[in-house]
């Protein structure tokens, strides 16, 4: 049995600018510990970048599963929505029900209530089903064109 976290919030959310005057940053740390409890390094600089850096009407569904625990993932939606002024992305995990203890529990809420620009939060045992489901994809997004957003798997 697996426990899902599923979260919309800006992308600005997952990272810190500790010197206000320089253009540096690292993973914001609640997301940082919650990617300690799962085990799983994802590269949130680059995710971040890239999603700058990507034209709006484009973005893929990132997976980054635990190369021992493959059903222990965290999981972008980094689709880029034109209409879109706060930079929203869909981001979320999951777990083991067995590690679904109370601290992941809790290291997800804080992480939630801590964000200034958040607009949705889900726990429970099915709230990725749709995202993880290989046959959705390629998915039709449409925007005066079509966009097929494909789902992207890495072992880390």
């Amino acid at each position: 049995m697996k426990y899902e976290f599923w979260i919309i919030a800006s992308i600005t959310e997952l990272v810190d600018y500790p010197d206000e005057q320089s253009d540096e940053y690292t993973p914001q740390e609640n997301f940082q510990e919650i990617m300690d409890a799962l085990d799983i390094c994802v590269p949130i600089n680059e995710i971040y970048e890239h999603y700058y850096n990507q034209p709006v009407h484009t973005g893929h569904v990132l997976v980054f599963a635990n190369k021992l625990q493959p059903d222990t993932c965290i999981v972008f939606d980094t689709y880029r929505d034109p209409t879109d002024q706060h930079d929203m992305i869909q981001f979320g995990w999951r777990v083991s029900a067995k590690k679904a203890n109370l601290s992941i529990r809790q290291l997800s809420r804080r992480f939630y209530d801590e964000c200034e620009d958040a607009v949705r939060y889900e726990e429970g045992q099915s709230v990725l089903y749709k995202v993880l489901q290989e046959g959705r994809y390629p998915r039709k997004l449409y925007y005066n064109k079509v966009f097929e957003q494909q789902i992207k798997r890495y072992l880390v």
